[in-house]
């Protein structure tokens, strides 16, 4: 974890070039933890775009989360979700600090992620406000599953999950597959209920978390997304992800 008076923090990114200012209030408890939360997480997430101050700013939130109510930690997830996600469109270079950094407090996040995950008193809170249920599913998605997803996933909420773009190695490629008409070149996986305690299949559990949020959204596509496609010109089949990833990875 780098200090936040150290030099390193003048040369990050974040929207604002501020990150470490609400860090230090986040940390030390100055104004309404909540509303800190929500400005950081702005700060580091604007526009889906990765900044470097992310990286360095997840060991402090590492950190700061197990002193955080139950509620305020599902809180904290699903404000930085976006934030962790878009590291997958700018990977880190294994070798630097900042990846160092940044998976220091992806590991703490974890920890403290899956014990969520499978608390009952949370799955109930879920139950009562889909914005929040959407948001920390994701947020979960980006923290102890595929990065890529959760960005990816984040990404076609700007066509409200109703469109996606695709492309295959051949050169055939649709920038507005229809996800909502269910596409003949998009073969649909079947995703089983969830036990409410098993994290080892991500789309199971995404399905799961999603579907105690009452989210009417997200789930339809799920099965699509995680499906295999077969491309029209050339006939190859692989993963959907595979072909979002030609476009945006």
């Amino acid at each position: 974890m780098i200090a936040l008076n150290a030099p390193v923090w003048q040369t990050l990114s974040s929207a604002g070039n501020d990150a470490e200012k609400w860090l230090l209030a986040l940390t030390e408890g100055n104004g309404n933890t909540r509303e800190t939360i929500e400005i950081l997480a702005e700060d580091l997430s604007h526009q889906l775009s990765w900044y470097t101050a992310t990286a360095y700013a997840l060991p402090h939130l590492a950190a700061f989360c197990p002193k955080l109510s139950k509620e305020d930690k599902v809180f904290l997830i699903a404000q930085m979700g976006a934030a962790i996600a878009a590291e997958a469109m700018t990977p880190l270079s294994p070798e630097s600090e900042a990846y160092r950094e940044f998976h220091e407090g992806l590991d703490g996040l974890r920890k403290e992620t899956e014990s969520l995950l499978t608390d009952a008193e949370i799955h109930a809170l879920l139950e009562t406000d889909t914005e929040l249920g959407t948001m920390f599913s994701l947020g979960a998605l980006a923290i102890i599953g595929s990065r890529v997803h959760a960005c990816a996933l984040w990404y076609l909420s700007g066509s409200s999950w109703e469109e996606a773009p695709a492309a295959c190695l051949c050169g055939w490629e649709d920038e507005i597959l229809p996800l909502a008409e269910q596409p003949d070149v998009l073969e649909p996986i079947e995703i089983l209920p969830w036990d409410k305690k098993s994290l080892d299949n991500e789309a199971v559990w995404l399905n799961g978390l999603l579907e105690l949020a009452g989210d009417d959204m997200i789930r339809p596509i799920l099965p699509l997304v995680y499906g295999t496609g077969t491309c029209p010109d050339c006939g190859k089949q692989e993963p959907y992800w595979n072909w979002f990833c030609r476009f945006h990875c």
